[in-house]
């Protein structure tokens, strides 16, 4: 990424964290015009529609993000969380597949972990209760993350003593 490029994206992040989310959003579309081949504007965009709420697009720019670059695993971990705020929790599953074999690939742990949580969220979603058990084992005893909700190790394994086994 080019350092005019980064210096927009931050810009347009703290014109995000001020409220200036109509000219972060502004910002963001002149990138994706002016960049459409690098995917940190893609990223940004659709980082800036789900801080708005408007995970529909953020969904569509980050698929546009991995169209650009299929091999970051932070694209797939944010289309997952976009995909599992939707409802999607199959393709959420599948998106954080991807980036744990990417984390494998790249010998980077460093979404293993949150990508993990997720993913067993998405399979309690599903009543998947093998691999949420599966999945958790690779996650901190004292763990959370806020999903739709603040959520904690300890509240996946409490949703998931209520599935059936299977």
């Amino acid at each position: 990424m080019s350092s005019s490029l980064n210096s927009l994206v931050l810009k347009a992040k703290q014109l995000a964290r001020t409220g200036d989310h109509e000219k972060a959003i502004s910002l963001a579309d002149e990138l994706v015009g002016r960049y459409p081949n690098e995917m940190e504007a893609w990223s940004l965009r659709a980082y800036l529609h789900a801080r708005n709420h408007n995970y529909q697009e953020a969904v569509a720019d980050v698929t546009r993000a991995i169209d650009v670059n299929a091999l970051e695993p932070s694209l797939f971990f944010d289309r997952g969380r976009y995909d599992l705020v939707l409802g999607r929790e199959e393709s959420a599953v599948t998106d954080f597949s991807r980036g744990l074999e990417l984390c494998d690939r790249h010998n980077d742990d460093y979404y293993r972990e949150s990508l993990h949580f997720f993913r067993a969220e998405a399979f309690v979603r599903l009543g998947r209760k093998r691999e949420v058990l599966a999945d958790l084992v690779f996650v901190r005893d004292d763990y959370k993350m806020w999903i739709d909700k603040l959520r904690s190790k300890a509240d996946l394994l409490a949703d998931c003593g209520e599935l059936p086994d299977r």
